[in-house]
C-alpha cells in the first residue's frame, strides 16, 4: 500500500483517523523517483509467484495527478515478467473523479473504491470539505462516471454516530444506487500516529452489533445473497473452510507493507510510528524489508490470545479480531477486541445461516467439478431433472443446478471468484 499524498486530502470528514497528520506537516507527495526504485522492486520480488497488487491510498490520492498514475502503470507494464497479472487498486472519497479519470481507471482495471456513508442526509453529516459543504454530490459524480466507462468499483461505508442507527436507509441506498460490493469500516477514534494509544471508536460495540445484525438479515434475504458485504463474504469463507482475505479475520497481521510518501515502511496503516518503522525503502532493498525480522515478528502480533479469546467457541470465525483493538497490552492478560461484542452478537444470530451458505457453495463447487470431468472424459452429465450429484436428493435443477444460483454473487463467485 502506496500512502500517494501523505495525509493531504480535499476533504475535512469528521472521523478522520489521518486528521492530526493531515493539519500537521505530513502532507508531502511520493516522490517519483522512489516510485522508479520500488516498483522494479515489487515486480522481481513478485515474479515467481505470477501476481503483483498495488493500494494507493491516502488521503486523498487522486490529489498526487492523473500523470503519477500514469507513470506507475507504465514502470508496472514495463518492470512485469511476461504473463504477470498487474491488479491496482484505489480508496477515493470520489470528489475529483471525472470521465479523464474513470477512462484511465477503466483501460487499466482499477479497483477503485469510492467513500460513501449513505445518502445525502447521512454521508454528508461526517463528509464535509474544509469549507463546510457536504460531499455527496460530487461522490455520486464521480461514482457515475466510473460506472459509466465500465470502471471495477466498490463502496467503502464508514460506520459512525451518523449512521449506525440507520441501517434501513444503509440497504435502501446500497439497493436504489445498484451498489453490489460493500465494506463496512466502523469509525475510529485514535490516530493512524497513535498504534499504543488506547483503542477507542466512535460507534460503540453494541451499536455497531446491532447495524451488522440488521443488514444481515437483509444481505442474506432467501440465502441467494445479491450483494456483496465484505465482513459477511469474510465469515461466509471462514465456515467454508477458507482463508479470510479481511486480517482482522485472519490468523495473522500479514496483510502487506504500507509505504509513506518518504519511503520508510510499516506493517500496517495502524501503525504508521516509529517505533513500528521497518525500513527505508528510498535506500533498503524491498526484499530486506518484506523478509525482515521486524516484519515476522509483528505477523505474529495476534499471538498470544487473550484469555477470554482462546476459551471462546466464536474463535475459528473471529480468529481474535485486531490486536490493535485490544483492551489493555497485547499480552494474554489483555482483554479481547474492543469490538468483540459486535462480532459475537453477529455470529450468534447469523452463524446457522452462514453454514448453512458456506455448506450449499462447497457443494455447488463439488458438483460443477464433477459435472466438468464427466465432461472432460467424454461422458454424459446428470440432466437437469437427474438426481444432483451432491447427494442432496433433490434433482440437479432444484439444487446445484438451481437458475437462481447464477444470479447471486456468492455462489458466482465460487465458481470464478472476483478480485
Amino acid at each position: 500500500m502506496f500512502k500517494t499524498v501523505s495525509a493531504a486530502c480535499n476533504l475535512d470528514c469528521a472521523y478522520c483517523y489521518h486528521r492530526e497528520s493531515s493539519r500537521g506537516a505530513d502532507r508531502r507527495a511520493l516522490d517519483p523517483e522512489l516510485l522508479e526504485k520500488v516498483i522494479p522492486e515489487v515486480m522481481a520480488y513478485t515474479a515467481d509467484a505470477g501476481a503483483a497488487s498495488f493500494s494507493w491510498q491516502g488521503g486523498e490520492p487522486t490529489l498526487a495527478g492523473l500523470g503519477f498514475f500514469r507513470k506507475a502503470v507504465a514502470l508496472e507494464a514495463r518492470h512485469a515478467r511476461p504473463g504477470t497479472v498487474i491488479d491496482n487498486s484505489l480508496q477515493t472519497n470520489g470528489v475529483l473523479i471525472d470521465d479523464e479519470w474513470a477512462r484511465f481507471f477503466a483501460a487499466h482495471h482499477f479497483l477503485v473504491g469510492v467513500s460513501l456513508d449513505g445518502p445525502e442526509r447521512i454521508h454528508d453529516a461526517a463528509r464535509r470539505d474544509r469549507g463546510g459543504r457536504g460531499s455527496f454530490a460530487r461522490a455520486m459524480a464521480g461514482l457515475d462516471a466510473l460506472r459509466r466507462r465500465g470502471a471495477e468499483v466498490n463502496v467503502l461505508t464508514v460506520i459512525g454516530p451518523h449512521n449506525a442507527g440507520e441501517a434501513e436507509a444503509l440497504w435502501g441506498f446500497f439497493a436504489a444506487e445498484g451498489i453490489a460490493h460493500v465494506q463496512l469500516l466502523p469509525a475510529m477514534a485514535f490516530q493512524a500516529t497513535e498504534p499504543l494509544a488506547p483503542a477507542s471508536y466512535l460507534v460503540d460495540a453494541e451499536a455497531y452489533g446491532a447495524l451488522l445484525v440488521a443488514l444481515f438479515d437483509r444481505w442474506y434475504g432467501d440465502g441467494l445473497p445479491h450483494v456483496s458485504i465484505r465482513t459477511f463474504d469474510n465469515l461466509a469463507m471462514s465456515y467454508a473452510g477458507l482463508g479470510a482475505e479481511l486480517c482482522v479475520h485472519a490468523d495473522r497481521c500479514d496483510s502487506g507493507l504500507v509505504v509513506a510518501a518518504d519511503g520508510c515502511a510499516y506493517p500496517c496503516d495502524f501503525y504508521l510510528h516509529e517505533d513500528f518503522r521497518l525500513g527505508d525503502l528510498a535506500t533498503d532493498p524491498l526484499a530486506a524489508v518484506a523478509e525482515s525480522a521486524a516484519r515476522r515478528e509483528f505477523s505474529n502480533r495476534k499471538r498470544p490470545l487473550p484469555d477470554d479469546c482462546a476459551r471462546c467457541s466464536w474463535l475459528p470465525r473471529c480468529r481474535g479480531g485486531c490486536p490493535r483493538n485490544r483492551v489493555g497490552s497485547a499480552a494474554a492478560k489483555a482483554g479481547p477486541d474492543l469490538l468483540c461484542p459486535s462480532y459475537r452478537r453477529l455470529l450468534e444470530h447469523a452463524g446457522t445461516r452462514l453454514e448453512a451458505l458456506a455448506d450449499r457453495m462447497r457443494r455447488r463447487v463439488e458438483t460443477l467439478a464433477s459435472l466438468d470431468r464427466l465432461r472432460d472424459a467424454g461422458r454424459s452429465p446428470p440432466e437437469r431433472n437427474d438426481p444432483c450429484p451432491c447427494g442432496s436428493g433433490r434433482k440437479l435443477k432444484k439444487c446445484c443446478g438451481e437458475a437462481a444460483l447464477e444470479r447471486s454473487y456468492a455462489f458466482r463467485r465460487t465458481v470464478a471468484p472476483p478480485r
